[in-house]
């Protein structure tokens, strides 16, 4: 994994270059190399089970990650690396509520910078999810929120995708690709909306007028003592 612009990889604090570099190896080795999701992938997984609308990840969702059913998953992984899988996981989550989302990238052949995996990794994340994303908040909002990730992802839907010329097509990947680090945020800021709502105030007594004597007993119009703010 190559980072991508400085902006677009703030990392985890609590999870450091060595820790990363340590993980990259043991989900490239074997056997779990052709199996494992590529470490741009599992940024965007790990950071779509951090804003959605469940607060605790899939039970399989290292099974997920590694491409191993959960029977034979421990024989398949070392503790070292279910340990910094799940460390990794945790201070994703801890820098989205940082407001420092990671956004990797892997350096393409012909030396381009991409952002699609990171993108397909999300939309597995939302896939693995015990809720439905669309139905646990308006439908319209969700996938406003996630047009972003879909264009990078090349998830659109083919008639929406067909809407759009080469140049424009190209244009918008662009754009959308600048936006990851806003638009991750921007999620997780809704879902964190979403599960914990403000509550209404609620007044337990009579409204008082402001030309009226002053609740505290003061003997003075409410305007002019603690309704003076």
């Amino acid at each position: 994994m190559t980072a991508g612009p400085p902006a677009m990889t703030a990392g985890p604090d609590d999870f450091s270059d060595a820790d990363r570099v340590r993980l990259d190896a043991l989900l490239a080795d074997s056997p779990l190399g052709a199996k494992a999701m590529e470490p741009d992938e599992l940024a965007g997984f790990c950071a779509a089970l951090a804003t959605g609308p469940d607060a605790e990840p899939p039970p399989d969702w290292l099974s997920i990650v590694l491409g191993e059913p959960l029977d034979t998953l421990m024989e398949a992984a070392s503790p070292e690396l279910v340990q910094l899988l799940e460390r990794y996981r945790i201070a994703t989550a801890r820098a989205l509520d940082a407001g420092t989302p990671a956004i990797a990238s892997r350096t393409l052949r012909t030396g381009r910078v991409d952002y699609g995996g990171f993108c397909r990794g999300f939309l597995d994340g939302i896939e693995a999810a015990p809720s439905d994303w669309f139905a646990a908040a308006d439908p319209s909002e969700v996938a406003e929120l996630l047009f972003p990730i879909d264009v990078v992802a090349d998830a659109l839907d083919p008639a929406d995708r067909a809407g759009y010329g080469p140049s424009d097509w190209r244009r918008l990947v662009r754009e959308s690709e600048a936006a990851l680090p806003a638009a991750v945020g921007r999620i997780a800021d809704y879902w964190r909306i979403v599960r914990n709502p403000t509550p209404t105030l609620r007044r337990d007594g009579p409204k008082v007028g402001r030309n009226d004597p002053c609740p505290c007993g003061s003997g003075r119009k409410f305007k002019q003592c603690h309704g003076r703010a």
